[in-house]
């Protein structure tokens, strides 16, 4: 009998040292490591533009600065902008014995008229709506108002000291290398007093947040 108690006694104390020993790595239980949250993209930043720009509003050369009222890609905005319009020329010439059938032969009735208009500063500015993928393509509607500090024989007929131009603008923005930089294209007719002229627009620039 005491050599039994003294067997049970022996073998819970060895299995008492046996769990004081670490298990191999292969019997640990391995806690799941919790996975960090993917990162996105947030189309949200950067939602405004400096760019410059042929044509368009700025009837030649432009500086523009691009808001969108929302702090996000899409959504309605505004835009502003200054540049200038390069010179204008134009020559004709007409006989001075019209309107009589047969033409004079004498050099000396022909008339010459020629027109020369010199580079014309110019301010503009509007509102417009972006939609679409802030990431990919965004189409863009628009309208405004440009004035010119001198004449324009593009766009109105007459001469005058100044001109004001109407404008509508539909075309398409598309956003690269990394987001930061836009590059669009637009159809803008130009509205005056007394034409409609069909006009175009190519931009490119940089986008940052305020």
């Amino acid at each position: 009998m005491q050599k039994l108690v003294m067997a049970v006694a022996l073998f819970l104390c060895c299995s008492a040292l046996y769990a004081q020993f670490p298990r191999h790595p292969s019997h640990r239980v391995k806690k799941p490591v919790p996975e960090s949250p993917p990162v996105y993209y947030e189309p949200k930043i950067w939602p405004n533009v400096v760019y410059g720009s042929l044509l368009g509003p700025a009837c030649g050369f432009g500086v523009n600065y691009d808001v969108r009222f929302t702090q996000r890609r899409v959504g309605w905005g505004a835009r502003v902008g200054i540049g200038f319009a390069p010179e204008y020329a134009e020559s004709w010439s007409k006989s001075s014995s019209w309107p009589l059938t047969i033409p004079s032969r004498n050099p000396t009735d022909t008339i010459r008229h020629r027109v020369y208009v010199n580079n014309r500063p110019s301010i503009f500015g509007g509102i417009n709506y972006v939609l679409g993928q802030p990431d990919g393509h965004c189409m863009e509607v628009g309208a405004g108002l440009t004035y010119l500090f001198g004449d324009s024989l593009w766009f109105e007929e007459g001469v005058s000291d100044h001109t004001l131009l109407g404008w509508l603008s539909i075309g398409m923005r598309r956003h690269f290398i990394d987001k930061r930089f836009m590059f669009k294209v637009a159809f803008t007719p130009m509205f005056s007093s007394n034409r409609v002229t069909p006009n175009g627009e190519l931009g490119f620039g940089y986008c940052f947040s305020r």
